[in-house]
């Protein structure tokens, strides 16, 4: 049998490179993941790209074409920071290493920062990946899925019996006789009934890599239901025509068969049919997420849905990637990116106040269509 992937040398290969670094030896790899250079700059204010004066003490450069006064992660998602430079580098190894997510309370223990801390630091990482999930078409074979999260239900305190419609009931396929106290008739308890408005659909869409090989890329959206209009909207947008679409046996893919060339198979009967269609890409990505949401998060909230959504696109795009390659790429990418617009001042309560979903990134393709 092969050897996973996750025990192989590749998977820890720049572990012991993080915990042996010092200081200066942190603000040069973040240099270097920002600019690409050893011993030059981009100055932020002009833009001017040379090897501009050193303030050493202050751990800052100064503009030699305008003056102005940088460090290595001005106008970064980790800008204005407390932190040192060996901290968050060490931060981002902790996030990264995580194959189903890291809790900020266990980060928190394992860096010694207060969990407020590895919380804004962690929701910037989310943030960034949220922008930077690819919305390119995809292509080949594709299968698409919807998974329920949120609004998790609390076993009760003691067994009842169910009443006879209380399935209708709860899925709202038949009106309670008593709309004051519908969740007896749903046979729930009044706390499980009021959480179920924390429910939410994630859609996600995964091209295969080949037979055996899982899913290429991967992309996953907070939509409003799971039904054909969502759908359509979805695989109209980001699936290249020409590509074959598998799913599963809902009615909401039904109508897939005028526009591209879709199979679906029968959960009620199997995973897979004798021809390979199945839609279990997306059955492993909303795997990890559901073990994410039960083991380690211990449940998702509507508003950051997306952003976990979005974090675990990232963790299936580059699973099998080594540790050295995957850690560069993601210091890389948000060492380049903008500064933080929802979580720079979290604990001075400026917060996000809206859920992310299927709408935003559509309005972010509207905005740029290339």
């Amino acid at each position: 049998m092969a050897q996973h992937f996750l025990h192989a040398k590749e998977s820890r290969n720049f572990a012991r490179t993080i915990s042996n670094l010092t200081n200066d030896e942190a603000e040069k790899l973040l240099a270097f993941a920002r600019w690409g250079s050893p011993d030059k700059q981009g100055c932020p204010e002009c833009a001017s790209f040379r090897e501009h004066h050193r303030r050493v003490k202050r751990r800052r450069w100064r503009c030699a074409d305008c003056t102005h006064e940088f460090s290595v992660t001005s106008g970064t998602p980790l800008h204005g920071h407390k932190l040192t430079f060996i901290e968050m580098v060490r931060l981002i190894a902790v996030f990264e290493n995580g194959a189903k997510g890291k809790a900020a309370l266990e980060a928190s223990r394992i860096t010694g920062h207060t969990p407020k801390t590895t919380q804004v630091f962690f929701g910037k990482i989310r943030e960034w990946m949220i922008h930077a999930m690819d919305l390119n078409p995809l292509h080949g074979i594709v299968h698409i899925d919807g998974g329920y999260f949120g609004g998790k239900p609390r076993k009760p305190n003691r067994r009842t019996k169910m009443p006879k419609d209380a399935l209708k009931v709860r899925f709202g396929k038949k009106p309670a006789k008593d709309p004051s106290k519908p969740w007896i008739e749903a046979g729930m308890t009044q706390q499980n009934w009021r959480k179920r408005a924390n429910k939410r659909v994630v859609i996600s869409l995964c091209e295969s890599a080949g037979h055996g090989l899982g899913s290429k890329r991967a992309m996953a959206f907070v939509c409003a239901a799971e039904n054909e209009a969502e759908v359509v909207r979805l695989v109209k947008r980001f699936v290249q025509p020409g590509s074959i679409v598998m799913s599963d046996e809902s009615s909401a893919y039904s109508t897939l068969n005028a526009f591209v060339d879709h199979y679906a198979v029968s959960h009620a009967h199997e995973f897979s049919t004798p021809e390979g269609v199945s839609d279990n890409m997306c059955e492993t990505l909303f795997s990890r997420f559901r073990r994410a949401e039960y083991g380690v998060y211990h449940g998702y909230r509507p508003k950051y849905l997306q952003d976990y959504a979005c974090e675990f696109v990232w963790r299936e795009n580059h699973r099998r990637c080594a540790q050295k390659e995957r850690y560069q790429l993601l210091l890389k990418e948000l060492m380049t990116s903008r500064k933080s617009v929802w979580w720079r001042g979290y604990w001075q309560g400026r917060h996000r106040t809206h859920e992310l979903g299927l709408d935003y990134f559509w309005r972010r393709l509207v905005a740029s269509p290339t």
